[in-house]
């Protein structure tokens, strides 16, 4: 299997996609909790520790599974090039 395959290409680049896909979808559900957390404590309700720690680790899931998200896409457009 050469890597200058056209096929091998198209797969490398579908494959990269779709996983780009899932990561947003997984960045997606954290960003939520994050927002739902976020817009409670704006509207004045205090939250409690564990929300407050939870709201602190929605937010770093989201920005991390948003990045990988990120890479994987570009990742498959550079498998095309």
């Amino acid at each position: 299997m050469q890597l200058q395959d056209g096929n091998t290409l198209l797969t490398l680049f579908l494959l990269f996609l779709l996983l780009a896909a899932a990561a947003l979808v997984i960045a997606w559900h954290y960003g939520r909790r994050w927002g739902d957390l976020s817009s409670r404590r704006q509207y004045g309700e205090a939250l409690t520790e564990d929300e407050q720690t939870a709201l602190r680790r929605a937010r770093r899931n989201f920005w991390i599974w948003a990045g990988i998200s990120l890479v994987l896409m570009a990742l498959s457009f550079f498998a095309l090039a």
